[in-house]
């Protein structure tokens, strides 16, 4: 099984109450709020620095595979991106 892991993002509302769209490189996602971490919820149609929940797939010096929990709305739901991207919760 994965290990789960929190990846920095860029987090925007979503059409929902329960979700984020959250971006991470070149993917992004709808994701549920409950996975998101951020300081504060940003207003409509702004973006603000925050964490996502993610399944590190596989690690390779120094960038990882990473798979978002969400509906994918750019590109997949994995993503390769630099280690300096996994954050602690």
């Amino acid at each position: 099984m994965p290990k789960q892991i929190y990846v920095l993002c860029q987090v925007s509302r979503g059409f929902w109450e329960n979700e984020l769209y959250v971006s991470v490189g070149e993917t992004s996602a709808f994701v549920q709020r409950d996975n998101v971490r951020v300081d504060e919820l940003p207003e409509p149609n702004k973006e603000v620095a925050g964490k996502v929940l993610a399944f590190l797939l596989h690690q390779s010096g120094d960038r990882a595979l990473i798979e978002l929990p969400g509906e994918p709305v750019v590109g997949g739901l994995r993503n390769w991106v630099p280690m300096a991207a996994l954050a602690t919760a």
